[in-house]
């Protein structure tokens, strides 16, 4: 089957290309300026973006089907026109382009977050965990871009024919993320990480955050358990990209998949302190638990319909992930020594 890839050299792209790549598929891939050099050699590239009208007519021309895994991201630095430009408007060009060119696509299957679910930090779920019933209560802009998206697929499906597959896809992660500070998600499991993320502008509840987490820092680097005030550890649930990216391949092997919605969530829901001791064990660091007016309610996915229906089993808990990366890391730095 000739596939495309849209945001193929992103964190769930890259292991997809190389799935699809396994099971015999063409691949193309739309790619930004300068961004291909992690695209197997066998991928077909095609350099523009999603506002390009003639690198999608070029990219669209005769593909069979379509993973739309490219986007604006929240932990990207995009700006909110950014999330309606492309996320909305980039979707919208996209599915004409396909329409127009590909008259034997057999599915489009768009990726999109449980941020559609989410209305924010101030609030809880309706329940837990969160399955595809659970009404769309996106507060923030990025949210309600991809609910538009999501809907601008369906008005394909129903008024052009266009076999259409939704993936809401929940916190994904690479396994060497989870012991990088910098990143968007090992930067709330370092106690450093945390204030430097917090920055000087912090306000309000932000600033009475940071306060206390400069109040634990000390002269030796140190992992951080994040808590509400009444001291419960936040509860969150991390996938493996490797895991959604094989979620995603399963979407496209299934027929019954076509009109429907599936969440995509990691193996299983996780307290933070249970993560951080475990990454304290691996990486030999200590440990201080904060109780900040910031902490987030629990939130996990329900990602029963893809199991189901789809087959999709996750195989790679978060302590796999994180024995991984410490251990990789372990070897790096013995063979930089």
């Amino acid at each position: 089957m000739k596939v495309l890839v849209t945001g193929a050299t992103g964190r769930i792209g890259t292991h997809l290309v190389r799935e699809l790549l396994g099971e015999g598929h063409r691949v193309r891939a739309l790619v930004m300026p300068g961004d291909s050099t992690s695209i197997p050699v066998s991928v077909e590239v095609v350099t523009g973006s999603l506002s390009d009208q003639d690198a999608l007519a070029q990219v669209a021309e005769g593909v069979e089907a379509v993973f739309h895994l490219a986007g604006a991201l929240t932990s990207r630095g995009h700006t909110e026109d950014d999330f309606v430009e492309s996320n909305v408007r980039g979707t919208f060009n996209l599915l004409s382009a396909v329409r127009d060119r590909a008259p034997g696509i057999q599915r489009f299957i768009f990726a999109s977050s449980d941020a559609v679910y989410y209305q924010g930090a101030d609030h809880i779920a309706h329940y837990l965990p969160v399955d595809e019933e659970h009404p769309r209560l996106a507060g923030s802009v990025y949210g309600a871009t991809k609910i538009g998206a999501e809907e601008m697929c369906l008005s394909f499906h129903r008024g052009f024919s266009l076999p259409t597959t939704i993936l809401r896809f929940g916190a994904t992660v690479n396994a060497k993320e989870l012991v990088d500070p910098t990143s968007v998600f090992a930067r709330w499991l370092f106690l450093r990480a945390a204030i430097d993320a917090l920055g000087s502008g912090a306000e309000g509840d932000a600033q009475k955050s940071l306060e206390i987490l400069k109040a634990h820092d000390a002269d030796e680097d140190r992992l951080l358990v994040l808590a509400d005030l009444e001291g419960n550890p936040e509860v969150r649930q991390w996938a493996d990209a490797r895991d959604i990216a094989r979620g995603c391949l399963l979407a496209l092997n299934s027929h019954e998949a076509v009109g429907e919605t599936f969440n995509l969530g990691g193996a299983a829901a996780f307290s933070m302190a249970d993560l951080v001791l475990f990454l304290s064990e691996c990486l030999k660091l200590p440990v201080v638990k904060a109780c900040l007016p910031t902490a987030r309610p629990p939130w996990h996915l329900s990602s029963a319909k893809a199991e189901r229906i789809l087959g999709y089993t996750p195989a790679y808990t978060v302590y796999d992930m994180a024995e991984e990366a410490s251990l990789e890391g372990a070897v790096q730095r013995n063979g930089a020594s």
